[in-house]
């Protein structure tokens, strides 16, 4: 991205066609929002898609068609497979070519989740060709006046992706059923193909609960569409992948983490549910007893040392975490956190990405960050020897780490970093304290514990933080 934005500047500079100082206000844009400048340029009124879309196909080194006339013709069945009411939606129009792949018209090349989407309906390899929304439309409404019948449903592209004529419905569906669970404060929601259909759950309070599904809209048309809102791979199926993005509810901006594994039926896909507006730190908010939080900030404000915090999923780890941090955070200390991922921003705190893919791993970060002269450390979570071992190690000189552990209680969690590989007399050296918390449970109000759409068809309803604490003198 960054490379293609310096390119487009570059090219959009030597041709004089925009104000350098449009362009340097959109360049700071781009590179503050993690965005591709054109998109900030066309967007936000800065500059003419007729100047900015021939400079970016030059960036990508790809033609571009400056009319409906100066490109192959369009390619009818392609047009028919695809239809024209999902080719108007993506900005596209598939060209004729003879062998090799299809070369298809955009009005944003630089879109690779499109090129994958289209190659996915094709089945076969896309090649884009830059061109304006302009022209794009032109040679659309050419093609439908030309039709001598309606279009064709979009076809099986032979691996059991079922025929949608318009995707409209989908895009519907998703976004209602995202709605849904935003609203009722779901932490996940689970998407899975099961050899009956489409199975929907969300996870609210810890438990999981259905949701409504549609018959009429196939699994593999979901779990296509969320790829394509989080810019994954849509033709990979074969292969887990993890991908983010980001929507707005009743005027909130609310984060999705994806994460999709290939099953036995099918996919199964989990959106991770991030609500910065609903992330309230503070001791008073997690419903800890005074006693207990006296008990904590004893423990996390000692110089050095390891600091535990274990409980089922759903149960606030992380976000007793952030209140530590908040709580430790000054003037007088450096905060540098490694998170996979990093769920919410913390101003004044140092957060680093894991990156397992490009070989950024917890352990890999960790030895940077001690070279970074932390007063605390908060990991994510320790699930390996390297990073048990490396944590521990940072604790021993004289940095407060802390982090998560998957046990059962605070009592395994000594037996748990001994089992990771490191030593019984250096755990016994480092930890300070092991606080275990589960969300304690009552029956939901509305309904008595019979399910409803209050409590998400859980019967249940969150009462309290229970929590037990062990530390060391």
């Amino acid at each position: 991205m960054a490379t293609l934005n310096a390119d487009l500047a570059r090219l959009l500079a030597e041709r004089g066609a925009i104000l350098a100082a449009d362009l340097t206000r959109a360049q700071d844009q781009a590179a503050a929002e993690n965005a591709l400048l054109h998109r900030i340029l066309i967007d936000r009124g800065l500059a003419d898609e007729d100047v900015v879309l021939p400079a970016l196909a030059a960036a990508l080194a790809i033609p571009f068609a400056a009319d409906p006339w100066s490109c192959a013709p369009p390619d009818r069945p392609a047009m028919d497979r695809l239809t024209l009411p999902f080719l108007r939606s993506r900005a596209a129009v598939p060209l004729m070519a003879a062998t090799g792949p299809q070369p298809v018209l955009m009005a944003d090349p630089a879109d690779t989740a499109l090129v994958a989407e289209l190659s996915f309906h094709l089945d076969r390899p896309v090649t884009p060709q830059g061109a304006t929304l302009r022209t794009i439309r032109a040679l659309l409404a050419d093609s439908a006046q030309d039709a001598a019948a309606p279009a064709a449903p979009l076809a099986d592209s032979g691996n059991d992706t079922p025929a949608q004529s318009d995707d409209g419905p989908v895009i519907r569906f998703v976004a209602e059923t995202l709605a849904e669970a935003v609203a009722a404060g779901a932490s996940d929601i689970h998407f899975e193909a099961l050899p009956s259909g489409l199975a929907i759950r969300q996870r609210i309070n810890g438990l999981l609960g259905p949701m409504n599904t549609d018959p009429g809209i196939p699994a593999a048309t979901v779990f296509a569409r969320l790829k394509v809102m989080a810019r994954a791979n849509v033709a990979e199926r074969r292969l887990p992948q993890d991908a983010r993005f980001s929507a707005t509810f009743s005027g909130r901006r609310i984060d999705f983490r994806l994460s999709s594994l290939p099953t036995q039926n099918g996919e199964s896909i989990v959106l991770r549910v991030l609500d910065p507006q609903a992330l309230r730190l503070g001791w008073d908010r997690l419903g800890f007893a005074p006693d207990m939080v006296a008990r904590i900030t004893t423990a996390i404000e000692r110089p050095s040392g390891l600091f535990l915090v274990t409980g089922p999923t759903g149960s606030g780890k992380t976000t007793t975490l952030y209140t530590a941090l908040q709580h430790l955070n000054s003037n007088r200390r450096k905060i540098v956190t490694v998170e996979d991922p990093v769920e919410y921003s913390l101003p004044g705190v140092q957060q680093v990405q894991v990156q397992e893919d490009i070989g950024l791993t917890f352990a890999r970060v960790l030895r940077s960050i001690l070279r970074h002269d932390p007063n605390v450390i908060m990991v994510g979570e320790i699930r390996d020897p390297e990073t048990a071992e490396i944590a521990c190690r940072a604790a021993q000189v004289g940095r407060m780490v802390l982090s998560t552990l998957h046990t059962r209680d605070a009592r395994g969690a000594r037996t748990r970093l001994v089992d990771l590989g490191v030593p019984d007399y250096i755990v016994g050296d480092v930890l300070r304290g092991v606080l275990a918390q589960n969300l304690a449970l009552s029956d939901c109000p509305d309904c008595n514990g019979a399910g409803c759409r209050t409590c998400g068809f859980t019967g249940s309803a969150a009462r309290r933080l229970e929590a037990e604490l062990i530390t060391t003198e």
